[in-house]
């Protein structure tokens, strides 16, 4: 690409903004509320066109920054990375500030404002429902509390954060009205500059995304209506099929409990429900959010020394949540990725380790039940009558009077209403988290014990944390805060007035589910259960996360060596395990009509990828939904979590005879080919009638894309959204694609090498490095990321050292005073 075609380029998406610009405006003040007037956007000087003409980097250029203490020079390579060479580590955290608020302020301003709960302040009343629930449960009250012990003790993380926030303030404050990002402009709102309570509000964020589950009162209630036998068989916690992240015992010990694990679950109906049903920014925990991690020993490596591979499965939007950064200075020479608004890298290597994540999925919120007074000023506890701390808060909104809320407190944490009663809320992100520390002493670890002593700060949000090194040690970690109980276990809704409800302290660090260098010579992560049975501690229940862990084991178990490419490989990986489970149910089963044993024998004759090409992965799809149909067909299911697809595969292959099995509306007792048949015959009819019947003409493609929406996820917004666009892929596969349209997947792809010196790393993220709608680096790595390319992760380690085709700018910061 020449120097003139990103311009060209950022022009020709202006034109097509200002095209579709009216309807957009339109659009945005019906559903989001009172936006500002069409007139200044199309202004030739200042509107759009101006805003597209910032869309790319100047070539070489300097400027003053009033924070540094020294210069700074700043090398954008051809996918616009900036690689930041400073002299102090300092220095290099208030340029990453700079930069990210260069490229991604949009972004920088709305992740803490989610966590907040302060969407409606620029949204308008359509916000005001998404406010009320963030606020509720507890997100900006944690944030606070954190962001206060933080100011209090000082220390490393006020430090990173002052740094990063003096290079995100500075650009904010050299902006014109004029020169803001396209979001603010249309909004017509101005970011608020950056504190140590933003930082600890997208550290909240990530909180919610990856742990705040409303699913305790399903449990609570198929347990209730199962009973205890049945509910644990079909909700086990330790589930069937899964190969756990620890191949043997952790090391460490933690006593075994030997409370009854009975007496702190509530004994009431457990009716109601807590949701954020039609909050689109505020979903929570949902499978499909995992990732995956794999680490291959030297003595399994085709390169002689240990390879690194993740990919974390989350949100794919426009911006993409990660933002790519390489960071050199005396002490310290990172490539990674971090979440604009975190003042330090998340994911990353430098020239001795690298690491990945996924996440745990432990049980580190509970639900409590509370009985209230008359008034609902005070709850029953152990006996007697607590007062709720009651605080009054105001929700400003636009274009509308503020809205008065009242946020309600207990010894437990946030009370919430449901429509069934109060209930109280324990989570970890209520906790104080020092992540933010720890993130950065694992950029500057040189071994792996510096890299532990780093783990040692993780709190919040629980991950299984993955290391490989130039050391040759690889090892994993399910790393953070797990709650010990009083009384045992989490699981359900918990009786808020026993005290068997209470925290009494956390896991200890080396009692955490880890392994370090087994025989088996790799270790891998795909969010299923951590351990086997025999680990003395509860972590959590149902874990669903199964055909992952079965497919990533297989394909390392089953080659003496892997190389680059390979590890590659298995990220693109979409081998359908459901199928591998089904072939021996189907290969013996007679007795089919024609159309039925026409799909049976086309599944039995297909590989199991899941390729847009093909025809059997629709019918595959269909299949296994009219499997669960006619199998938990029962009333006790209905509008609540159905037991895990493992179970299913188990139940067919082991116990065909088992009840669940059979009907309730038909006189026969129906076993496993009896469902099997139903289910065929059914599917056979849904795909006839939707697609008409030739088999052959169907396509997976035609049937399963990939979107990527605007970070808002605003449809109003739907011309910064790209796709969709087919992609192959299936529930569960190790390239995560579980919704005929997804929205969910890798968000960022890493493969590292530690024969080299320095490690070689190669990575990419759906989306592309600006935030600016206009710029060609907005979407650069869609067409390559839906092909499961790489890019080559350049870590020079001096200015010049990429060549003028790798370069797509420079520029040298200098401090005020010169």
């Amino acid at each position: 690409m020449t120097a003139s075609q990103p311009v060209k380029s950022a022009l020709l998406r202006a034109g097509l903004f200002l095209a579709l610009g009216a309807g957009l405006v339109v659009a945005l003040s019906t559903r989001l509320g009172t936006v500002p007037p069409l007139g200044h956007l199309l202004d030739p000087d200042d509107g759009l066109w101006r805003t597209a003409r910032q869309a790319v980097p100047a070539g070489t250029t300097s400027l003053a920054l009033p924070a540094l203490e020294d210069s700074v020079r700043i090398v954008r390579d051809e996918r616009g990375v900036p690689h930041i060479f400073a002299t102090s580590d300092r220095d290099a955290l208030v340029a990453l500030g700079y930069v990210v608020a260069q490229d991604r302020l949009f972004q920088l301003d709305f992740i803490p404002r989610v966590a907040a709960g302060r969407l409606a302040e620029v949204f308008g009343p359509g916000s005001v429902r998404t406010d009320r629930f963030l606020r509720s449960i507890g997100m900006d009250w944690g944030a606070r509390r954190n962001a206060r012990r933080i100011q209090e003790e000082g220390g490393v993380e006020a430090d990173l954060i002052a740094a990063f926030a003096a290079g995100v303030n500075a650009h904010i404050d050299g902006l014109r009205d004029e020169d803001l990002p396209f979001e603010f402009r249309l909004l017509g709102y101005r970011p608020e500059r950056y504190t140590v309570l933003h930082a600890t509000r997208v550290l909240q964020y990530m909180n919610y995304d990856l742990t705040f589950r409303r699913d305790a009162f399903d449990y609570a209630r198929l347990r209730e209506r199962l009973g205890e036998e049945a509910y644990r068989a079909l909700y086990p916690l330790h589930p069937p099929l899964a190969v756990p992240i620890v191949p043997s015992e952790p090391r460490g010990d933690v006593q075994k409990m030997s409370v009854d694990r009975q007496r702190a679950r509530s004994s009431q109906p457990a009716d109601g429900r807590l949701t954020s049903e039609g909050l689109a920014v505020a979903e929570g925990f949902q499978e499909g959010k995992g990732s995956n991690n794999w680490a291959v020993h030297g003595s399994r490596s085709a390169t002689g020394a240990a390879l690194l591979a993740g990919d974390m499965h989350l949100s794919v939007s426009l911006p993409a949540i990660w933002y790519e950064a390489h960071l050199v200075t005396p002490s310290m020479n990172a490539y990674g990725v971090t979440i604009p608004g975190a003042p330090v890298l998340v994911e990353a290597f430098n020239d001795h380790l690298g690491w990945a994540f996924t996440n745990t999925g432990g049980d580190v919120l509970d639900h409590y039940r509370l009985t209230l007074d008359a008034d609902s000023a005070a709850y029953r506890y152990d006996g007697a009558w607590r007062s709720l701390e009651m605080v009054v808060d105001t929700i400003r909104v636009r274009g509308a009077p503020p809205v008065i809320d009242t946020l309600r407190y207990s010894h437990w944490g946030p009370v919430v209403q449901t429509d069934s009663g109060a209930v109280a809320l324990q989570w970890t992100a209520h906790k104080q988290s020092r992540t933010l520390q720890a993130l950065w002493a694992m950029s500057r670890a040189t071994s792996y014990d510096t890299f532990e002593a780093a783990l040692r700060d993780w709190d919040t949000p629980m991950q299984n944390i993955l290391y490989a090194g130039a050391d040759s040690i690889i090892a994993i970690r399910s790393t953070g805060y797990m709650p010990l109980r009083a009384g045992g276990t989490g699981e359900g809704l918990l009786d808020g007035a026993s005290p068997a409800g209470t925290w009494t302290g956390r896991v200890p660090f080396d009692a955490l589910p880890h392994a370090i260098d087994p025989d088996q010579g790799y270790l891998t992560s795909t969010n299923q259960v951590p351990t086997s049975a025999e680990y003395p501690h509860y972590l959590g229940h149902d874990w669903r996360s199964v055909f992952r862990s079965r497919r990533i084991d297989t394909l390392l178990r089953g080659a003496a060596r892997h190389g680059v490419d390979d590890m590659k490989r298995y990220q693109a990986d979409v081998d359908a395990v459901q199928h591998e489970l089904l072939v021996p149910l189907l290969d013996t089963l007679t007795g089919l009509p024609p159309r039925p044993d026409t799909l049976r024998r086309r599944l039995l004759r297909w590989d199991g990828r899941t390729t847009v090409d093909r025809p059997e992965p629709l019918v595959l799809d269909v299949l296994l939904d009219r499997i669960e149909a006619v199998v938990w067909d029962e009333p006790v299911f209905e509008g609540l979590k159905r037991p895990a697809s493992a179970m299913l595969f188990e139940m067919l292959r082991a116990s065909p005879t088992s009840t669940w099995l059979d009907r309730p509306a038909t006189p026969e007792r129906e076993a496993a080919a009896d469902v099997l048949r139903l289910a065929l015959a059914q599917t056979a009819d849904t795909l006839a009638a939707r697609h008409g019947w030739d088999p052959s003409a169907w396509r997976w493609g035609d049937h399963h894309t990939i979107v990527f929406r605007h970070l808002t996820r605003s449809s109003s917004l739907r011309p910064l959204w790209r796709g969709p666009v087919e992609y192959p892929g299936f529930a569960s596969t190790l390239s995560p694609a579980g919704d005929r349209q997804t929205t969910h997947s890798a968000s960022w792809r890493m493969v590292v090498d530690f024969s080299t010196a320095p490690p070689t790393g190669y990575g990419i993220y759906p989306g592309g490095q600006s935030g600016n709608p206009f710029s060609p680096y907005y979407d650069l790595h869609l067409p390559a990321y839906v092909q499961f390319e790489h890019y080559d992760l350049h870590r020079p380690r001096a200015p010049d050292d990429l060549n003028a085709a790798q370069v797509l700018s420079s520029t040298t910061l200098l401090p005020e005073s010169r």
